[in-house]
């Protein structure tokens, strides 16, 4: 028991556990190019690793320059932002709260990212 202390403090103390940041859940989806065809990717995605800070995202990865797209319960879309591959953080805008639907549109490909985020 006394090791499993010392070593969550050693981690805490190293700066590796971040417990203000939450990390976005994103699922994959696919565009259809083409009425009537079914179009998949052919092999693994990369999908971004996203943490969430309030209403600051870092995005730990590197990716394709994307569109982020907020979406309420409605269905009524609330914010857009171009996110070029060479930025890490965004800031939502202040004036956003509840929950929302996200949605990451890289530029490159027929595939977008899209989850849940609570602001």
């Amino acid at each position: 028991m006394k090791k499993v202390v010392i070593f969550v403090v050693y981690f805490l103390m190293m700066g590796v556990i971040n417990v203000a940041a939450a990390k976005l859940n994103l699922n994959v989806g696919g565009v259809d190019p083409t009425p009537g065809t079914e179009e998949r990717p052919r092999g693994p995605v990369l999908v971004p690793s996203v943490d969430q800070d309030g209403s600051t995202l870092t995005f730990l990865t590197s990716y394709a320059d994307f569109t982020l797209q907020l979406f309420d319960e409605d269905g009524s879309l609330v914010f857009t932002t171009y996110i070029p591959s060479t930025l890490t953080t965004v800031t939502l805008p202040s004036t956003l709260s509840g929950e929302y639907e996200i949605l990451l549109l890289p530029d490159t490909g027929s595939i977008y990212f899209f989850g849940t985020i609570t602001l």
